[in-house]
């Protein structure tokens, strides 16, 4: 089976010494920017009611259709946007993701017409999309790896996950339990990010994300890292840690050994600092010549590993690939130190290949509760002796 592997150059390493803000923590840009977003969900609904209706008018030029057009669409998107608690796809602020989507309307009004109706439509049938559909939805992408460290009769099969951003249980939750039954893999790997920004220090959302990992644990064994330490507290992740039936890997190595395969998994802690983080990376078991593989929350670990090491598959999420995402450009933002150079998918760095999945759960604060191009997504592995296939 064929990957597009996008092949990383060392070249393309920076030097983050002398940076002071990163993503992940609090006070970076994108932090400060939704923690403000999320203020603005306190303005009274007749205040965010009126501010549509003069604004409408205004860029309408107080023009009858124009300006009805345009508060019918906001409308439309307040309803659209109301259905996702009752749906169970999300739970996050109304107001600020209306008040965004109206801005997003606005230069379109300015189209001739009749294109500026038909871009309102068009917008509404894409918010029905962004909102409702494809967050709904959980894809499972099959990958494949051959090596030479595997002998013929081995075979490595497992689930990788990441950024489930739990806010209350929900629909993602229900499909991934029977996604992953479905699948039967002989281990989990769980790149971190349990709850949302929002709900991380909520009783009620930490007792339903260690339900979810306990069920998840009755299909197979889960090793799990540290996602962003904005996201996963250390408190709060002392008690996921205590509740769940799950094996944290802190910078450390461990040795899984089955019926038919033999691997070392490593875990690394991460502080978004990759530098800094990699002078933690637990030792390797120097006696077995075994198939590696490397868990770190961020993909910006990746550029920070010796050209000559031995680990073979490093699996990292954090960027939601984008969450939202163009044709042809591709995502618009990414919490990645590299920027848009991480999105999500398979790449290469030297003999290391890097995955980093686009996770299951939503952005949380002030950000849109929306994947546009850019489904949840649960990560199958085949790992097979070289000259094979499954």
């Amino acid at each position: 089976m064929e990957y597009r592997v996008k092949v990383l150059d060392h070249i393309e390493k920076r030097d983050f010494t002398n940076q002071i803000l990163f993503p992940g923590e609090f006070g970076n840009q994108f932090d400060v920017i939704l923690r403000t977003l999320n203020k603005l969900e306190s303005i009274h609904y007749l205040i965010t009611i009126f501010l549509l209706v003069f604004i409408s008018g205004i860029v309408a030029l107080f023009e009858p259709t124009k300006w009805l057009i345009l508060v019918f669409a906001s409308f439309c998107d307040v309803i659209i946007i109301s259905l996702q608690p009752k749906q169970k796809i999300a739970f996050g602020p109304l107001k600020i993701q209306v008040l965004l989507l109206f801005f997003l309307r606005i230069p379109f009004m300015w189209l001739p017409h009749p294109w500026y109706w038909i871009a309102q439509f068009t917008g509404g049938i894409l918010v029905v999309w962004g909102f409702l559909v494809e967050p709904s939805k959980i894809l499972k992408t099959e990958m494949q790896l051959t090596s030479t460290k595997l002998a013929q009769n081995e075979s490595i099969h497992f689930v990788q996950l990441g950024d489930i951003h739990l806010e209350r249980s929900g629909i993602r939750e229900a499909t991934l339990i029977n996604n992953i039954k479905s699948i039967a893999p002989q281990f989990i790997v769980y790149t971190g990010d349990f709850l949302n920004l929002s709900n991380n220090e909520d009783p009620v959302a930490i007792e339903q994300v260690i339900e979810l990992f306990n069920q998840i644990a009755k299909i197979a064994p889960i090793y799990y890292v540290n996602g962003s330490v904005a996201v996963d507290l250390p408190e709060t992740l002392k008690k996921i840690d205590i509740g769940i039936n799950a094996s944290q890997l802190n910078n450390q190595s461990v040795l899984i050994e089955g019926s038919n395969y033999k691997l070392e998994l490593l875990g690394l802690h991460c502080t978004h600092r990759p530098h800094q983080d990699i002078a933690l990376l637990p030792k390797t078991f120097e006696n077995f010549d075994n198939f590696r593989i490397l868990a770190y929350h961020s993909p910006d670990i990746i550029f920070e590993l010796p050209t000559d090491n031995s680990i073979d598959l490093v699996l990292s999420g954090h960027t939601h690939g984008g969450q939202v995402r163009l044709p042809i450009f591709g995502a618009i933002f990414t919490g990645s130190l590299y920027g848009r150079l991480l999105q999500y998918g398979l790449y290469r760095y030297y003999s290391t290949h890097l995955y980093i999945s686009r996770g299951i759960g939503l952005e949380g604060q002030g950000a849109p509760r929306v994947r546009f191009l850019c489904p949840p997504e649960i990560v199958e592995w085949y790992i097979n002796p070289k000259g094979e296939t499954t």
